[in-house]
């Protein structure tokens, strides 16, 4: 009797190899967006020092950039797919070069907060675009979560660079800030033309909605702003808040009657798409708001010098790198609903640690708790985005990748004017620490509520 053979064992498939550039094209554009926002924000008081200005104009030095970034995310989703992710990149990056060029040489608070607009512009052309050069560069799953990653750690790497930078340029001459962009951006374009040509799709322009969404943002936080030097009873002041509100509503509607919207509402009917805009919001108000205050209140209560500051901030970037390492690792065993979980339980413990010491913080403090802010956001950032991409499909990814965007960067300005007016009428300036740290407490408990509707067993 013939001995009976054994089955062959099944052929493992293989393993699509890794391409590295489209990564890295990605992950410089977090890096410049990032580093962007931090190195200006330690340079704000050398900048008000050569030309002028108050609390308000320094607000809108920030969110000169990060509005117009906010509200222009969508469109620039829409151009993304329709014209391509990489042509869309390449223009998004050459533009940031420029502008950066342009704040670099300001002679003027309005020149400066002009120049920072148009940066906002090409930053809302590079970011969406970047996610879809991910999505369309790697189809195969394990791929795109370690593509992720590396993009997230171009945040975390913009996290050091931002303050070593900053602390090493400011005292030379604060416009240095804004030219150490344009090596960076050389370096992308350079990448980018070892990118593939994207696929282009036919996208109608809805000119109604984003004409809402702009002058709803744009009155929205003047009026936030503005509030903190004028009072929140002056005509001009409700006047503007009360457009933006009326206008964002009326784009939400329209949203839902145009035949081809800026941003389709169906994205929101997967949990995961809800759970991440949501948390997204959320993370980046209290993130971008801390570092904006974090940065005033050492040098300006503390009394330390712009380099030291700087410093400071450096020990939360390697461990952020090291939450980007993690996530990926995590969330390849656990799945993205315990990373997401893992990741808001460490940042809601980063404000929670704030707001115990309130009035009486500590450099020490200060680090230990950005550190933990830093931990927290590099785990969840990246799962966060693959719970994007993995909800809208290849078809969508454009659009979807900028209504994240859009609303990670409409949190970031709303919340540094919401805690920059909360500081400026408190009666302290750590008393109104103390009480923004327990809003971002408050907040971050609820992103973490949403994140346990996640499902159990989502890998990635």
């Amino acid at each position: 009797m013939a001995p009976a053979q054994a089955k062959p064992a099944k052929a493992k498939p293989a393993q699509v190899p890794f391409a590295p550039i489209p990564a890295f094209a990605a992950s410089a554009a977090m890096f410049l967006a990032c580093m962007d926002t931090l190195i200006t924000n330690l340079a704000l008081p050398a900048i008000q020092g050569a030309l002028g200005g108050n609390m308000a104009s320094q607000q809108w030095i920030v969110d000169g950039y990060t509005l117009p970034f906010a509200a222009l995310l969508l469109l620039a989703g829409n151009m993304s797919d329709r014209f391509g992710a990489k042509r869309a990149f390449i223009v998004g990056t050459a533009g940031f070069a420029a502008a950066s060029a342009v704040c670099s040489l300001a002679t003027s608070v309005e020149m400066l907060i002009f120049g920072r607009a148009v940066m906002g512009v090409a930053a809302a052309i590079i970011l969406p675009s970047s996610m879809s050069l991910i999505n369309e560069a790697y189809p195969d799953a394990s791929n795109r979560s370690r593509a992720l990653a590396l993009w997230g750690i171009g945040g975390s790497a913009a996290g050091a660079a931002g303050p070593l930078f900053g602390g090493v340029l400011v005292p030379i001459h604060w416009s240095l800030v804004f030219s150490v962009n344009i090596p960076v951006c050389l370096i992308v374009l350079l990448a980018c033309t070892k990118l593939k040509t994207s696929p282009t799709r036919e996208k109608p322009f809805d000119a109604v909605g984003q004409a809402l969404a702009l002058m709803g943002l744009t009155s929205l936080v003047a009026g936030i702003i503005e509030g903190g030097t004028l009072g929140f009873s002056d005509t001009r002041v409700v006047a503007l808040i009360a457009v933006g509100l009326v206008a964002l509503a009326a784009f939400v509607y329209s949203q839902s009657r145009v035949k081809t919207p800026m941003m389709p509402l169906t994205l929101f009917r997967t949990r995961g798409m809800r759970v991440a805009v949501a948390g997204g919001f959320v993370m980046i108000f209290n993130w971008n708001a801390l570092v904006f205050l974090a940065t005033l209140y050492l040098q300006q209560e503390l009394g330390l010098s712009t380099f030291v500051s700087g410093l400071l901030f450096i020990p939360s970037a390697v461990v952020g790198t090291a939450g980007n390492m993690l996530s990926d690792r995590i969330g390849g065993a656990r799945g993205s609903r315990f990373t997401a979980l893992f990741g808001f339980a460490i940042i809601m413990s980063c404000y929670a640690v704030l707001f115990a010491f309130g009035n009486g913080l500590s450099e020490g403090v200060m680090v230990f708790a950005l550190c933990l802010c830093g931990l927290g956001g590099g785990t969840t950032t990246p799962t966060l985005a693959n719970l994007v991409l993995r909800s809208a499909g290849a078809e969508e990814g454009g659009i979807a990748s900028a209504v994240f965007n859009t609303m990670r960067q409409v949190g970031g300005a709303v919340g540094i004017a919401l805690f920059g007016v909360i500081v400026t009428v408190a009666p302290s300036f750590g008393a109104g620490l103390t009480v923004c740290f327990a809003i971002s407490t408050v907040l971050t408990a609820i992103a973490l509520a949403l994140a346990t509707t996640l499902p159990r067993r989502q890998r990635g």
